[in-house]
């Protein structure tokens, strides 16, 4: 999914076999045909290769919200749940993005104005 989420355009199973050459096509081919059935990716369109056409495909789902999956199926739910775990976040030192408890605040100030909104 990493490939998807990273890649601003839709990919074929060649592509994304290309991308992970560790890996041989047929691998890849029924990787992605389990993921479409999973419903997290779709085909989008078709891509001319050679003289045959390659499905491309797109995510149904962003990172955030394959997150929130994982989360569930770990039993992370609630709202005393989601507050332990964004408290955990930022007492990582390598917590990523948001440097300090006020951008944090000010991050999640924004999300709850966009909630209010619609």
């Amino acid at each position: 999914m990493e490939f998807f989420w990273n890649t601003e355009r839709p990919l074929t199973v060649m592509e994304v076999s290309q991308m992970m050459n560790q890996f041989n096509e047929c691998y890849i081919h029924r990787l992605i045909k389990s993921l479409e059935k999973k419903e997290m990716l779709k085909v989008c369109g078709m891509q001319k290769s050679g003289k045959q056409y390659a499905r491309q495909f797109i995510p149904t789902i962003t990172r955030e919200e394959y997150g929130v999956t994982l989360m569930e199926k770990l039993g992370i739910q609630g709202k005393k749940s989601l507050a332990k775990f964004f408290a955990a976040m930022v007492r990582r030192p390598d917590s990523g993005e948001i440097q300090s408890t006020d951008e944090l605040i000010g991050e999640l100030e924004n999300i709850i104005e966009e909630l209010k909104e619609g």
